[in-house]
């Protein structure tokens, strides 16, 4: 039995993966303990998996402030370039006496502070490496790649060119496809594109809001639940375009949201496991986060995606409809250009027909199984060094 210690953070979509995997771990007889911060606690709690907050940088709260400036320089800071890491890591390796020490890949802190660890270490991406490493050309590229230099001149590492350059070396888990990430072209033996992985939920009975003989096309639409964007606008431009649509829309969203009038043909709901209801729908219309993305795609669920200017969201939207698996739109797209995009892909048979082949790559993935491979050979290897 091996003890896997998972650093990461509450960015949304980077922990369920984790989880996922953790669930697998235990499964398997071994311990897990998650590593992170204070305002994540309730989360991991519920879930019966252990957790420990970092000593120095765990009180931040990446929620306490709603102004987007003060929110980059809390990250950069606190989660993507902390300096506290280098202390905090070690401490909480110690605290948990964990054999396995698993990185979130955006935490550069984390990354250096491994360079000195006993512990073997794997890193942990959980979308497309492409889209959510800034280039050191961008703006936030260069202002990430200038924090996590500073931090290693302190550190005494070796400074980076680029953000990608702290994984060399380390087993790197990305649980995406290689479809959905160029970068995977050029990866080397180290890097293990496992397909999505998401977290294993109660089996809780599905109630549909409409009779079992409604046989509309059902349409998912699904934004970001992290509270980092107002999502309502999306939302309520979304509804006001499908409310004349033959469609039963499903929204996913916090019942508190302004969304104005809900059109007839369409419910509210404050969470909706998204592999209880895909399998039925025609179309998902969302913000193009990884999550969302592939567990649309993974149940053959072409997309209609209105991004946030942030992250891999972008990026994901402009690859689904480069794959031909739906559209992307600027995330502040009006009713008209949404109802016309919604029209044209449930309407066109080939976004359908690329979205059920790229099911296929993503149901055929090695998945948790794959991920729990290659750390437990992670584990193995690290014992016969001994």
């Amino acid at each position: 039995m091996t003890r896997f210690a998972f650093v990461t953070w509450d960015g949304g979509g980077n922990v369920p993966p984790a989880v996922g995997i953790a669930q697998g771990l235990v499964a398997r007889g071994h311990d897990v303990v998650f590593i992170g911060y204070e305002v994540q606690r309730k989360r991991f709690e519920q879930r019966r998996l252990p957790f420990a907050a970092l000593r120095r940088s765990g009180g931040f709260d990446i929620y306490a402030t709603s102004d987007p400036g003060e929110r980059i320089a809390g990250l950069m800071a606190n989660v993507w370039a902390s300096p506290e890491h280098l202390d905090d890591i070690p401490d909480a390796l110690a605290a948990t006496s964990a054999d396995v020490l698993v990185v979130d890949f955006s935490m550069q802190g984390a990354l250096a502070s491994a360079t000195q660890s006993v512990a073997p270490v794997a890193v942990l991406a959980h979308s497309t490496i492409t889209g959510l490493t800034p280039p050191p050309e961008s703006p936030m590229g260069a202002a990430r790649l200038s924090a996590t230099n500073r931090l290693r001149e302190g550190a005494r590492l070796p400074q980076l060119a680029r953000l990608t350059e702290a994984w060399t070396g380390y087993p790197t888990l990305v649980t995406t496809i290689p479809a959905l990430d160029p970068a995977a072209e050029t990866a080397d033996g180290s890097v293990h594109y496992l397909g999505p992985i998401f977290e294993a939920l109660p089996d809780d009975p599905w109630e549909s809001p409409w009779q079992a003989d409604d046989d509309r096309p059902l349409v998912l639409v699904s934004f970001s639940t992290t509270g980092l964007w107002d999502q309502s606008g999306r939302i309520r431009n979304t509804l006001e375009a499908l409310a004349r649509e033959s469609v039963r829309v499903l929204v996913s969203a916090s019942q508190s949201m302004d969304l104005g009038p809900i059109p007839d043909n369409a419910a509210i709901r404050p969470f909706v496991p998204h592999q209880r209801v895909l399998h039925g729908a025609a179309l998902t219309v969302t913000h193009a986060g990884h999550g969302t993305v592939a567990a649309s795609l993974a149940h053959g669920v072409p997309i209609v995606a209105l991004p946030n200017p942030a992250a891999d969201q972008p990026f994901l939207a402009a690859r689904v409809q480069q794959l031909g698996a739906g559209l992307a739109l600027d995330g502040e797209s009006g009713p008209t250009a949404i109802r016309t995009a919604v029209r044209e892909v449930m309407t066109q048979p080939s976004y359908a027909a690329i979205a059920a082949r790229l099911a296929i790559a993503i149901n055929g993935a090695p998945g948790v199984g794959g991920a729990a491979v290659e750390l437990e050979r992670l584990a193995v290897a690290s014992l016969a060094t001994l």
